[in-house]
């Protein structure tokens, strides 16, 4: 209220008083002067009418009648516009408020409501002892190598070409070099000049000893001859020699198959210049694998690589021949994982009688790998992930929420391994709802891990039939 206004407030008060105190001052004067009278009597009252003049009396006057001004100066005045617009505002503030309050009881009331979140439950499955791991692989020859040159010079000849089936020591290609050609013919003559040498010394040897018998010749000419004899045979062998060692390059310039198999590559045709060595930029002539066995590399990751076993069967099958499965055998592992890929390299080595696995295809290896601890399979569904791990959401008898945090296996689609953090005897949430927290209400609508009642019935009805049989 502002000071204008309680101003006026006490002006009407004080008039209010004012006007009372007049009306009780009159009164008693009223009274006063009819008491007189009776003491003093009839005479004293004529004197009194006789001396001063007659003052009339009012007329009464009745209580509304006394309030009508004052209650036409209040209504006429300010504070009653302040006092109706306080009246018009609380009634307004009351008729809001009474709405207010009773939304907000129905909010309570859903929030109750919703508080308890219907949810349907599943128990994790027991995973099978024996788990399935499939990982690509290649495909390798048994045996497999390269063919280089051992001569410089010029393809004269081929006779094999890729796809082809070699024998070993089958002849495939002809290399001409002149050069080690003419190196053969000069060690050839430089061995026969050696040994035509050789020839004369034993001659003249075997004269010598003769002559020393008849004491013709000195004993110290006998020794010039046995060491001409010796010196002549040296250089006969060291000239067999250089010429054998030419003969053998020569040999060379003949490409043999070094066993049986398959040629799966040829980088060579009539006139290639081929070289010596096999350094880098320097073509291969041939490559031949043997395919009736056929070698397949595997990397296993480093988390399975200790349940990998010698002599374990794995199934190995390509997209290209759907249908077919070949059997195979872990032979060996590295037993040492790959510093950078971290996995176990592993072969399998699997029967290949017509073929149909190529070199350097690409397959899928499936293992058979017997589980080291009890796994449990859920739903992809009932994953949470948050930053601190993976958890799953669990309801117990009271319909409390509890928050388990596991441990992830292998994804199998629409399951998941779960190795660690969960039991048989839980019931697990189904898509649960990103507001649930830990210790929440819910309502649990459905079971899924309990069989419907119409299967039960089933279920019965077939034993009942098999039983009727027996």
């Amino acid at each position: 209220m502002s000071s204008k206004e309680f101003d006026v407030g006490s002006k009407i008060k004080d008039t209010k008083r004012g006007i009372l105190e007049k009306l009780a001052r009159i009164v008693d004067k009223k009274r006063k002067g009819s008491g007189k009278s009776q003491e003093e009597g009839p005479i004293q009252n004529k004197e009194q009418d006789n001396l001063s003049p007659t003052i009339p009396e009012p007329p009464p006057v009745k209580k509304r009648e006394r309030l009508e001004p004052i209650l036409k100066k209040i209504k006429s005045g300010p504070a009653f516009i302040a006092l109706s617009l306080g009246a018009i505002l609380l009634a307004l503030f009351i008729i809001g408020l009474i709405p207010r309050l009773h939304n907000q009881g129905i909010l309570k009331k859903y929030v109750a409501i919703a508080n308890e979140i219907p949810v349907s439950v599943i128990s994790p499955k027991l995973a099978p002892p024996i788990t399935d791991l499939r990982l690509p692989g290649t495909a390798r020859g048994y045996f497999e190598t390269p063919i280089w040159a051992r001569v410089n010079g010029y393809i004269k000849n081929w006779w094999v070409d890729i796809g082809d089936e070699v024998k070993e020591g089958q002849l495939m290609a002809v290399i001409d070099a002149p050069d080690i050609d003419r190196q053969v013919l000069e060690m050839e003559g430089v061995l026969k000049s050696a040994e035509a040498n050789l020839e004369i010394a034993r001659i003249s040897l075997d004269r010598w000893k003769e002559l020393i018998k008849t004491r013709a010749v000195s004993q110290q000419q006998l020794d010039e001859r046995q060491a001409a004899y010796d010196a002549a045979l040296a250089r006969v062998n060291a000239s067999r020699g250089q010429y054998e060692h030419w003969k053998e390059l020569q040999n060379f310039e003949k490409i043999y198959a070094p066993f049986s198999g398959v040629v799966t590559a040829r980088n060579i045709d009539i006139g290639t210049l081929v070289s010596l060595g096999s350094d880098k930029g320097v073509r291969e002539l041939y490559r031949i694998s043997v395919t009736d066995v056929m070698r397949v590399y595997v990397a296993v990751p480093q988390n399975y690589a200790p349940q990998i076993q010698l002599g374990a069967w794995a199934d190995v099958t390509a997209s290209e021949l759907p249908g077919k499965i070949f059997k195979g055998l872990v032979v060996r592992t590295s037993k040492a994982v790959d510093s950078l890929s971290r996995t176990l390299l592993t072969e399998v080595d699997v029967g290949n009688p017509n073929g149909e696995i190529i070199v350097n295809m690409y397959v899928d290896v499936t293992f058979h790998l017997p589980r080291t601890q009890e796994t449990y399979l859920v739903p992809v569904n009932t994953i949470v992930v948050r930053a601190d791990g993976n958890y799953v959401l669990s309801v117990d008898e009271h319909q409390t929420v509890h928050y388990n945090k596991v441990e992830l296996g292998k994804d199998l689609g629409q399951f998941i391994e779960i190795p660690s953090g969960l039991s048989k005897d839980q019931k697990i949430i189904l898509n649960p709802p990103e507001i649930l927290e830990e210790g929440d209400k819910v309502v649990v609508v459905e079971d899924l891990s309990k069989p419907k009642p119409d299967k039960i019935k089933e279920k019965k009805l077939l034993q009942k039939g098999k039983l009727a049989h027996e």
